[in-house]
């Protein structure tokens, strides 16, 4: 690998260059970092310099994209958050299966009902009509909705209640 630029050349552009990394980073330390990379990168691909051009220029265009390059990682990684920092909530994934087996539960439940009860409570809780227009598909009036609503909420109650005091009684 032979070095196409001088120790002196690098010296000479080291001020402007510290200038303009901390332009694009805002902050004195990842300034000192990327210009300390881009000398190092300058050095690994020195062969790539062409000997009369512009090595200010060169140099500027390496610290930039090494710059650009450090931000693209940086968003394909994430934010790094320390661990004591971050809410408890997105240390851990909850678990589904035991919203799966309850909601499996209830849909047996409710399967179990009479249809007049299952029509009832599909307008009303599945599908969130309003009593007038349950009534209305009904045909029935706003207060027969609300009492057959009623007694098929008791009875889901009462065969869930059911189904959790054998499920207590096995387990």
């Amino acid at each position: 690998m032979s070095t196409t630029f001088t120790a002196d050349e690098i010296n000479e552009v080291l001020p402007s260059l510290n200038r303009f990394a901390l332009s694009l980073t805002r902050n004195e330390d990842d300034a000192h970092d990327l210009v300390q990379d881009s000398i190092e990168c300058a050095l690994k691909k020195s062969n790539y310099y062409e000997p009369g051009t512009n090595f200010r220029s060169w140099m500027f265009t390496l610290c930039k994209r090494l710059f650009l390059n450090g931000i693209r990682k940086q968003k394909s990684r994430g934010a790094a958050v320390d661990i004591d920092d971050a809410p408890q909530a997105q240390l851990s994934i909850a678990s589904h299966q035991q919203q799966s087996l309850e909601c499996r539960e209830m849909l047996d439940c409710y399967e179990t009902l009479p249809n007049r009860d299952k029509l009832v409570l599909s307008l009303i809780v599945i599908e969130g009509m309003k009593y007038e227009d349950a009534a209305k598909v009904l045909k029935v009036p706003v207060g027969t909705v609300r009492s057959r609503l009623s007694r098929a909420r008791a009875r889901l109650k009462e065969i869930t209640s059911a189904e959790v005091g054998e499920n207590s009684a096995v387990a």
